[in-house]
């Protein structure tokens, strides 16, 4: 890491700050906190779909108007630390930004990304990762993984920029024996028995379709309380809104994050809104989760089960 850093990547890794675990660029290895740090507050996405952001700026220039398109600076960088879950949903962020109409800002910044997830070695109370798919050791999404075997890092590269960015230190690694191999698949065994929960079945997205008028949505969405949390914390959730910031002379426009669960979010200009109650929006949320994107995407769940939703809800 110490390596790449001098070669002038941005290191992004998780960190002790307030009590809170966030991912931060670091400047040194030593303020990286890797072990036992659980997962954190909220998910990495921010360094590839930032929480605000400008899209371009505009000037006058008497009859006429000059654009700026906004980019990123170039700056290759490495996502170090993630758990399995968070890595899995940059893959549901590719499928929305990289999909039919690709966004320039995002894929700029995937294709200057190496993400390195860290294996599980234990689970939380709130993780549902085996429920939707995933694993504990998880590989979707990840160039490179590490699993923790006692005082010992067992290393995967599983693409070819994963390969490429240990090709310097790899020579003066010791290769994987089949006895570390045995006891990361073990590890992975052990965590996954601990989490206890039921996968969805694959026929679960047409069936929630169909309960679209269900009562039980008038229930949930009275114990919403709207605030987005649940979609500011998620590894996985897109949705964004745009505003003009400016004045006479010049402006420009910015992109934020946004929560179906709002009520302004899907308020038209004429000030009709088609979710006009609570119950309707949280509906939105859940269907888009687990009924919408898994009929578009191979019944892949959108939710990776990380759990922070259930954890910080109020």
């Amino acid at each position: 890491l110490a390596a790449l850093a001098r070669a002038g990547k941005r290191i992004i890794a998780p960190v002790r700050e307030d009590g809170l675990v966030l991912f931060r660029p670091v400047a040194s290895v030593a303020e990286i906190s890797l072990v036992d740090y659980g997962n954190s507050r909220w998910s990495s996405k921010e360094f590839l779909f930032p929480s605000t952001e400008s899209l371009f700026a505009y000037r006058f220039q008497g009859d006429e108007v000059s654009l700026e398109e906004a980019s990123s600076d170039g700056t290759e960088q490495v996502l170090f630390g993630l758990r399995p879950c968070d890595a899995a949903g940059l893959k549901r962020l590719d499928d929305i930004f990289l999909g039919a109409e690709e966004d320039p800002l995002y894929a700029q910044r995937r294709r200057l990304t190496t993400v390195v997830s860290l294996a599980c070695d234990k689970s939380q109370a709130e993780c549902f990762c085996t429920a939707v798919g995933g694993s504990p050791a998880g590989v979707e999404g990840s160039d490179l993984q590490l699993i923790c075997l006692g005082d010992e890092w067992l290393l995967r590269a599983l693409t070819q920029k994963g390969e490429t960015l240990v090709r310097g230190a790899a020579a003066k690694w010791s290769p994987a024996s089949d006895k570390d191999r045995k006891e990361a698949q073990a590890q992975r065994l052990a965590v996954e028995q601990g989490l206890r929960r039921n996968p969805l079945l694959a026929e679960r997205a047409e069936v929630l379709e169909r309960s679209f008028n269900h009562p039980v949505w008038e229930s949930l969405g009275q114990r919403c309380l709207s605030c987005g949390i649940c979609a500011y914390v998620c590894p996985s959730c897109s949705c964004f809104d745009m505003n003009d910031e400016g004045n006479a002379w010049c402006g420009v426009r910015c992109r934020s994050w946004d929560s179906c669960t709002f009520a302004q979010f899907t308020r038209h200009a004429s000030g009709h809104n088609p979710r006009p109650t609570q119950a309707s929006r949280y509906r939105q949320r859940v269907l888009h989760k687990f009924a919408y994107f898994p009929l578009q995407h191979q019944e892949r769940s959108m939710c990776v089960g990380c759990g922070r939703c259930i954890k910080l809800c109020p």
